[in-house]
């Protein structure tokens, strides 16, 4: 067999190592309803909020769950939402 028959294959370079991000499961509705209530409580049980309550409860149970590694939002506090309104 002659030299120029054996093909060669490159060698590659290996892929730098990133750290491996495990899914955490999103929160059940159960779970974002009951933070949204204490959090429209805690809130001073304001009307209009709810979508907003919603929201902030999602991203606060995922938070906490490891699933958003960024800080929360910050919410107004409730007498400057009362002012609002």
């Amino acid at each position: 067999m002659a030299a120029s028959d054996q093909t060669t294959t490159p060698m590659r370079k290996p892929k730098p190592h990133s750290p491996s991000i495990t899914k955490v499961a999103e929160p059940t509705e159960a779970e974002i309803q009951k933070a949204a209530y204490h959090l429209w409580v805690e809130g001073g049980c304001l009307e209009g909020v709810e979508l907003d309550n919603w929201l902030a409860a999602k991203e606060l149970i995922r938070h906490h769950h490891g699933a958003v590694h960024a800080q929360p939002k910050h919410r107004p506090a409730a007498s400057a939402r009362a002012e609002q309104a």
